[in-house]
């Protein structure tokens, strides 16, 4: 459980910031309403994203970290974030299910980034 509470924090340490700087340097029309809809609703995104590597591969023994848990799916997550970030975003900044795609990809990315940092690493 402390595991998963550290993955929850950094994925909203990181998640939450980000997306609001998305918000704040590529809207074409800044309101701060807007920005805590923006918020509110992509830390549920941001949470799911944190928590899923070890949904799908249960932490159970040490070297529970497979394909999932891999620096191919740390790449492949910092380019599509990178992706959503610069070039999707400022296309379509009115869209908020884009914001709700990089919580996501942000939660996923700590996480992984987070585990690349421990003794075992990634594969």
């Amino acid at each position: 459980m402390p595991r998963r509470l550290t993955h929850i924090a950094a994925g909203f340490i990181l998640g939450i910031p980000l997306v609001g700087l998305s918000y704040y340097f590529f809207s074409i029309d800044f309101q701060y309403l807007r920005l805590t809809l923006i918020l509110s609703i992509s830390t549920l995104p941001i949470f799911v994203g944190s928590i899923l590597p070890d949904i799908i591969e249960r932490p159970t023994n040490p070297g529970h970290r497979k394909f999932f848990h891999s620096w191919f799916m740390l790449s492949i997550f910092f380019i599509a974030s990178f992706v959503i970030a610069f070039v999707v975003i400022p296309r379509y900044d009115n869209i908020l299910y884009v914001y709700l795609i990089f919580g996501f990809l942000l939660g996923y990315f700590s996480h992984l980034l987070l585990d690349a940092t421990t003794k075992s690493s990634l594969q």
